[in-house]
């Protein structure tokens, strides 16, 4: 490559980070999300208690391959024939999403409103158990997954304590469900799946309170449209967009001892360079493609 062309395709990367980096804030701006400041240090965990990512049951593979919602491109996301298709791929984990129907059970689910996945429409947390049971979470992506139903919690852990699979749990939005981060711990530890479980959420004051209920379970930050700066540094795995990452950013995380994590990494190409950069984990939506990064 020429020194022009290098040149150009540094800036074409730089321009497109910025342009993610603005629609996330854009994006959180539109939705009214709330965010937590980044504590100062006196407020944060003592470095050396925290946990890395935990030890692939499965494999050697570095990095990790991380199935996104199971593996919602080969499955419905979120569900029992997601996380199957991921056991039988043999990857070394999954990330799955977490909030409470409106008589308090912890379910698997991403979005807050059940129309996009399911045969409901409504808002999830307005719904009881009963009535999500009712609905359909695999009719819409395949008619052969159709009567499949959105997991509670418990159903998820559970099956996923008979395979081999890492568990990454991310907390949705847990400033509208009060105690949830008890209400999984609890569940994990009930189970025994402590050990193999890493906690994340992108409103970090819940990340605060896991660490003190829990300080023997591992947890990430999640970013969306920024990186933690240095002065930032608090808990030792930032998941991040792959659009925000670059090998520089990459080793520099890891260089201040931080693991790094992206998702939703589904381009083969793009995971080479990430896996080359040395990152530490990839979270996909078609986990089958990115295990041809290890032949």
């Amino acid at each position: 490559m020429t020194p022009s062309r290098a040149i150009i395709r540094a800036a074409r990367a730089r321009l497109s980070r910025a342009l993610f980096a603005a629609a996330m804030k854009g994006y959180k701006r539109l939705m009214n999300t709330p965010t937590s400041p980044v504590r100062p240090p006196e407020q944060r965990p003592p470095w050396d208690t925290l946990l890395p990512i935990p030890r692939s049951l499965a494999s050697e593979r570095h990095p990790l391959i991380v199935g996104h919602r199971g593996a919602r491109g080969l499955a419905p996301e979120n569900t029992l024939p997601a996380f199957e298709v991921a056991a039988e791929l043999d990857i070394d984990g999954v990330e799955f999403d977490v909030q409470r129907t409106a008589d308090g059970v912890l379910v698997v689910f991403h979005d807050d409103t059940v129309d996009r996945t399911t045969t409901g429409t409504g808002t999830l947390a307005d719904l009881t158990l009963e009535q999500v049971r009712a609905l359909d979470a695999g009719a819409r992506f395949d008619g052969r997954f159709a009567g499949t139903r959105v997991p509670t919690l418990r159903e998820a852990l559970e099956y996923l304590k008979t395979t081999r699979l890492l568990l990454f749990i991310e907390l949705k939005d847990p400033w509208r469900f009060p105690g949830m981060e008890q209400q999984c711990v609890d569940l994990v530890r009930e189970l025994g799946l402590g050990p193999r479980t890493q906690f994340r959420s992108f409103y970090h004051d819940a990340l605060h309170t896991l660490y003190r209920i829990a300080p023997e379970i591992a947890i990430s930050e999640l970013w969306d449209d920024r990186l933690p700066a240095d002065d930032e540094v608090t808990f030792k795995t930032v998941d991040a967009p792959h659009q925000l990452l670059t090998p520089h950013n990459i080793r520099h995380m890891q260089a201040r001892g931080q693991q790094v994590t992206a998702w939703t990494v589904n381009d083969l190409e793009r995971a080479r360079t990430l896996a080359g950069a040395g990152i530490d984990g990839l979270c996909t939506d078609y986990p089958d493609r990115l295990l041809a990064l290890f032949g």
